[in-house]
């Protein structure tokens, strides 16, 4: 029985040692640029890896130190775009003067503009003569900002003591109002050597050229301060994700306005931009995708294509959004009704947002960035369990989840080098798991050798004892 136990012993070695990765099981690798001075880093990936790894899910990824180890690795959440977060901006109040009294809704309005960019308002309305006008509003000039005001910030010339309301109203032309805030508390009270002062303002966040502000009709009897500066705090804007662009291969003509084009790879295309041959064409188009050759076409979206000449230059249709696709193959269907689209071929560009891979730097340098294996199960991590405590938010620095003192995990942005070759494409075909039969190869022999035993056992029991008599 020794030779029996030996052989097990060695066959569990033999599955073990099949079971550890090298870089030579992966078809491809990159170094990485990644000294191991920090203990994270992070590297955007080239397009190469979508050309070379065999799994949508980039399972087939590793990451593996100057020792042929691999090291821990977890990927960033994708977003394709991100929130810029709001900033504040200084706002001009003009004056709006009017008879007392003076219906707002009444008053005309007309901004200008001098060639330096200068900003001045002119308001008429009839009633009283001029040595009677007094403010009756505000008017805040928001045509150059890009976005719209999450809160007004306000002051004014104080006066001993008041509490009043102030209602704002949006308009994108001058003349029709729409009314954004109905009365909001604006107070300046002391009481018994405390101060109270609510300066701040509320904004629903809609977009609009101009603002209006004028005291509520309930409390303009009273003296009212004169507003003298107001801040604008502006609300997030959402802004696209930096992307990749990639020309795809243009295929065979299947059929009469089907163009069909070739990603050679898995990339994980949000972004169509569609370049017609002709001016002056505009088209119905629809957008289908497959994986295989043999597979049957799947529609994803269809839109309006379009490029037509102007003064000057060119109107070209927009991207299209295609939601984050990773088949190979793309189709573009023409509606032939509008008589397609003339001579030549489209060009199709796809756009994506690059996987962030981060990794830890665990052993000597260089690091390698290996992919391509036909037999690779998935191998990373949540990202919350190689970085504690991770918020989408956190930029680059990331602050670990610990009782007491929270010291900040610096991720460190690095790059990949050329592409080279590690085990060759002989490691994108279908490989005979080794690991899986040489485990079931030792349970198998386990399972033999207890049945050996026991049928050992029976048989030895079931002797009759000798009669030594």
């Amino acid at each position: 029985m020794m030779q029996v136990y030996v052989f097990i012993v060695f066959f569990m070695s033999f599955g073990l040692a099949v079971g550890a990765e090298k870089p030579a099981d992966f078809a491809y690798g990159l170094k990485i640029e990644a000294s191991g001075s920090e203990a994270l880093y992070d590297v955007s990936l080239p397009p190469s890896v979508y050309q070379g790894v065999t799994r949508r899910d980039l399972g087939d990824v590793r990451v593996f130190n100057g020792a042929g180890e691999v090291v821990p690795h977890a990927w960033r959440p994708r977003r394709s775009e991100k929130a810029d977060a709001g900033a504040t901006a200084q706002l001009t109040l003009f004056p709006l003067k009017a008879a007392a009294g003076a219906n707002l809704d009444g008053l005309s309005i007309s901004v200008q503009r001098s060639a330096r960019g200068a900003v001045s308002v002119d308001v008429k309305s009839s009633g009283a003569p001029a040595p009677a006008l007094q403010t009756v509003g505000y008017l805040i000039d928001m045509s150059a900002q890009d976005r719209a005001l999450r809160a007004i910030e306000l002051d004014w010339k104080a006066p001993d003591g008041f509490s009043g309301k102030l209602r704002v109203d949006a308009s994108d032309d001058l003349s029709s109002w729409r009314e954004l805030v109905s009365g909001a508390p604006l107070v300046n009270l002391e009481v018994g050597g405390q101060r109270l002062q609510q300066k701040r303002v509320e904004l629903p966040q809609q977009k609009a050229k101009y603002l209006r502000l004028a005291w509520v009709s309930e409390v303009a009897k009273n003296p009212m301060p004169e507003l003298t500066a107001a801040s604008g705090e502006l609300a997030e804007k959402y802004i696209e994700a930096p992307r990749e662009w990639n020309k795809l291969a243009a295929g065979k003509v299947e059929k009469t306005g089907e163009y069909v084009f070739d990603s050679k790879g898995q990339f994980p295309i949000d972004r169509l931009r569609l370049d017609l041959p002709e001016p002056n064409t505009i088209a119905q188009v629809e957008v289908l995708v497959r994986d295989k050759a043999e597979q049957p076409w799947r529609s994803v979206t269809r839109g309006v294509a379009y490029r037509l000449r102007q003064a000057g230059g060119e109107v070209v249709s927009p991207d299209m959004h295609v939601g984050g696709l990773s088949e190979r193959w793309w189709m573009i269907r023409i509606d032939q009704r509008g008589g397609g689209l003339g001579s030549g071929m489209p060009v199709l560009n796809a756009g994506w947002v690059p996987h962030q891979l981060v990794f830890a730097a665990r052993g000597a340098a260089p690091f390698t960035l290996a992919y391509g294996s036909r037999g690779a199960q998935g191998g990373a991590l949540p990202i919350e369990s190689l970085i504690p405590g991770y918020r989408e938010d956190a930029g680059a620095s990331v602050r670990v989840a610990k009782t007491g003192a929270q010291p900040m995990v610096n991720v460190q942005t690095t790059a990949a080098q050329t592409q080279k070759e590690l085990g060759g494409e002989a490691r994108l075909q279908e490989q005979i798991d080794w690991k899986r039969w040489s485990l079931w190869g030792v349970l198998g022999l386990g399972v033999l050798v207890l049945g050996a035993m026991a049928w050992r056992l029976v048989k030895q029991l079931g002797t009759p004892p000798s009669d030594k008599t």
